[in-house]
């Protein structure tokens, strides 16, 4: 579960700093595209957390 709360921390974070226009995906300039890579970073943090309370 500890890895699925930091992919979410960061997923959100990048959601965020995307959105605000403060942060650009490094290589590209791009805030759509570092709020994607966030959109799918939290998303994939979710499914891991969610996966792991199943289990247990």
């Amino acid at each position: 579960m500890g890895a699925g709360i930091w992919n979410l921390v960061f997923g959100i974070g990048f959601i965020v700093g995307g959105l605000s226009g403060k942060l650009v995906l490094f290589g590209t300039q791009s805030t759509t595209a570092l709020t994607v890579v966030g959109v799918v970073m939290a998303g994939w943090g979710a499914s891991q957390i969610w996966r792991s309370r199943k289990q247990g």
